[in-house]
């Protein structure tokens, strides 16, 4: 009896130790390596994402965004999303296998992103809702962005890092401009935009194709 309590207890002090041995390992830098991530969605979704984002950022900067969002609110707000929604849904659903998957911060830009939708599609009605949406993205982009940069390596890391980028030059530097009185050419500044909209959506497409 003595020696089967004895060889329990070994047992389960190598099963402990085991287990920290695993957690430690997820530290390791090797591990922290994230160069791909399976969604589980088919690729033609992943494929069709990214085509949606090289239109939106082509739209945000010519006629053709004005002319929809007096047309047709509904293609724009779905060309505006669409594709960055997918996009961060495979991202998270990729993550949910990492040792940080940070999930509660991709619901909250997901679903900041589903009510930019309605904030385009009735911006006429709800100007509001836009600007409240302006402002909270940034809350979210930059610490999930953050963290991601903290936590992992590879092509991973470069997502975090274009996420901070992004939205600190399409949403914070137009303002920042404004606000100190400098002045930029409409045409150079557009052309900085779509750059890094196609930047990042590339980031996300090599990350889960």
């Amino acid at each position: 009896m003595i020696i089967f309590v004895t060889f329990k207890k070994n047992i389960d002090n190598s099963q402990m130790s085991q287990t920290k041995n695993d957690n430690l390992d997820y530290t390791q830098s090797a591990l922290r390596n994230i160069s791909h991530l399976d969604s589980g969605l088919p690729k033609w979704v992943i494929t069709a994402a990214f085509v949606i984002m090289v239109v939106a950022a082509v739209c945000t900067v010519t006629q053709i965004d004005h002319w929809m969002k007096e047309h047709a609110s509904l293609g724009i707000a779905l060309i505006n999303t669409v594709g960055m929604v997918a996009m961060y849904y495979a991202a998270m659903r990729g993550m949910k296998r990492l040792y940080h998957p940070l999930t509660a911060l991709w619901i909250i830009v997901l679903v900041l992103n589903i009510v930019s939708f309605v904030s385009i599609l009735f911006e006429a009605a709800l100007p509001e809702v836009s600007f409240i949406i302006a402002c909270a993205l940034p809350l979210a982009y930059l610490p999930l962005g953050a963290l991601i940069i903290i936590w992992y390596r590879g092509r991973l890391q470069q997502v975090g890092i274009w996420m901070i980028v992004r939205i600190l030059v399409v949403f914070l530097l137009p303002i920042a401009w404004y606000l100190l009185g400098i002045g930029l050419d409409d045409l150079f500044m557009d052309a900085i935009i779509v750059i890094i909209e196609l930047i990042y959506a590339w980031q996300f497409y090599r990350l889960l194709r």
